[in-house]
């Protein structure tokens, strides 16, 4: 005897929105869509009313009749996905989309049908707690389409987000409004560089014509990041033998095909510039490591999937690991496509063999980096002492700091007695100098000033004193005595606390200008030979 049980439809929703789907995978996987339906151009449009944020994707692709639309917003949809197709499990737009927005509507057109458009809302199920997908008449449909400005021509698709219930209350969680649209334009940031790192291969013309698109985010058209640094004259590929480059699964009549790299060291990049955008979303001691790909798709990026631990003197290599879907069992590939478990007979070949004729390769090359010389003097040395003057000074300046654990980028914002403003990420902060909390350390200031001060959770500080400035090079690196350099450290030490005590978003623009003067002017008196 057999009973049918349907799930309760409120829980099991609450259950599946709780995934791990972040924002930047959940749009990947709505772009994986339009991709599988053949789409030549792929547009996004992620943007806010007063708070009230909105997610559009449109695509020109295949689109779907009535029947087929229905079925594509069932949970566990029937599909029969083809080899080169991004999809997995017939969940990815539901999970994705209901990870972040309370209503999730598509509306489709295929070629010689009519438009039609399905809804999910989340405060329907759960008032009714029945599995029930509401269907938009003829008028419905033709108020989204002109209420957008959008229309479809003779076939595609548009997915709509509405009421993004998780980034509404983050944008609001700021008590003004240039930290929340700081956070707008970050979380945008994020997500333009993630769709340009996962679908480098579609937008770059390396695969077949037809698998060629375009991708536009808000108006903006997105250009390839490729991890590997190609166009960089420096970058080098390592020799692998077919015996290392390809690994068979004769089970699943498929191999895994590998390809490794080496980047340039920081001083053989093409520019700064290059040098900074070559690190991706991760620091780059986080991006070292495997990118694995499935049917052309990065779907893993940075580390080594514990085949061995990170290493500074490693961090110029990368390796591609291709994976055909016909391998997702065998890899244990999950929902959101964004983890993999690597089965033990390609562990073992990576470990084994791969990874040491890497790890030469990139110690040889990061070796080969011009070293810098360390700076040590008398205020630098007391660390104890600059750690206990540190708390202090936070304490009776009644200085505090608060990390966004929720975001991605682990942001932090300083709050003093005049207001707050956004410092740092924290992996910036842990990138520089040593593990201690308070320090003052040499290293490089994208924007060119001497100095800059870095924060993390529990009131923490680190001053940054810029190597590559020239004032820098004139008094630090040549042989200058130590008294002087820890007096220099002492002046930049009480000019960034003064900043820490005082600045925030209003007046952020007068200490950044007054930052800019003073390196300006110093660049200036090492230029005419005055220092």
């Amino acid at each position: 005897e057999t009973v049918e049980s349907i799930p309760n439809a409120k829980r099991t929703f609450q259950a599946l929105r709780s995934l791990g789907y972040d924002l930047n995978s959940s749009i990947a996987d709505l772009v994986d869509n339009s991709i599988s339906a053949g789409s030549k151009n792929i547009y996004v449009l992620f943007k806010h009313i007063k708070g009230d944020f909105y997610l559009r994707v449109y695509d020109d692709g295949k689109g779907m009749s009535e029947k087929e639309l229905e079925e594509a917003m069932r949970l566990g949809a029937e599909a029969e996905y083809q080899p080169g197709d991004l999809g997995k499990f017939g969940m990815g737009m539901k999970t994705a989309s209901l990870s972040h927005c309370n209503i999730l509507t598509v509306i489709s057109k295929k070629k010689s049908f009519k438009p039609a458009g399905f809804s999910w809302d989340m405060d329907h199920v759960s008032e009714s707690n029945e599995w029930e997908l509401l269907k938009l008449n003829d008028k419905n449909l033709n108020n989204y389409l002109d209420n957008e400005r959008m229309k479809i021509e003779e076939s595609g698709t548009i997915v709509f987000w509405d009421d993004l219930f998780v980034i509404d209350n983050e944008y609001r969680s700021y008590n003004s409004e240039k930290l929340a649209e700081n956070y707008y334009y970050r979380i945008l940031g994020k997500l333009k560089l993630h769709l340009r790192m996962v679908f480098h291969r579609f937008l770059d013309n390396s695969l077949d014509k037809p698998r060629t698109v375009n991708i536009t985010v808000n108006d903006e058209h997105l250009d390839p990041w490729d991890p590997f640094c190609r166009n960089e004259s420096e970058t080098f590929e390592v020799s692998l033998k077919k015996e290392l480059s390809e690994l068979p699964f004769e089970d699943y009549h498929s191999a895994v095909h590998i390809k490794a790299f080496v980047l340039p060291s920081k001083d053989n990049f093409s520019s700064e510039v290059a040098w900074k955008n070559g690190k991706g979303l991760l620091s780059w001691n986080d991006a070292q490591g495997y990118y694995i790909y499935r049917a052309n798709r990065l779907i893993r990026f940075g580390g080594w999937q514990g085949t061995m631990a990170k290493d500074e003197h490693i961090k110029l290599a990368r390796l591609s690991i291709d994976i055909e879907p016909k391998l997702d069992d065998l890899f244990q590939v999950t929902v959101n496509k964004n983890k993999v478990q690597f089965p033990e007979k390609l562990y073992y070949h990576l470990k084994t063999y791969v990874n040491k004729r890497v790890v030469k390769n990139a110690k040889e090359a990061y070796k080969a980096s011009p070293s810098k010389p360390k700076i040590t003097n008398s205020f630098r040395n007391q660390t104890n002492k600059i750690e206990q003057l540190s708390k202090g000074l936070t304490k009776e300046n009644k200085i505090s700091t608060y990390v966004d654990e929720v975001s991605e980028t682990f942001d932090v914002e300083i709050v003093n007695p005049n207001g707050s403003w956004l410092s740092n990420q924290v992996q910036e902060f842990l990138e520089y100098g040593t593990d201690r909390d308070f320090e003052v350390v040499s290293g490089e200031v994208e924007s060119g000033h001497l100095w800059k001060i870095i924060g993390n959770a529990g009131e923490k500080f680190k001053v940054i004193v810029n190597e590559k400035h020239p004032f820098y090079s004139q008094i630090y690196e040549s042989g200058k005595s130590k008294s002087v350099t820890a007096a220099i450290d002492a002046l930049i030490f009480s000019l960034a606390f003064a900043e820490l005590f005082n600045r925030n978003e209003d007046n952020a623009h007068l200490f950044d200008t007054f930052k800019t003067v003073c390196g300006n002017t110093l660049e200036r008196l090492v230029k005419e030979k005055i220092i």
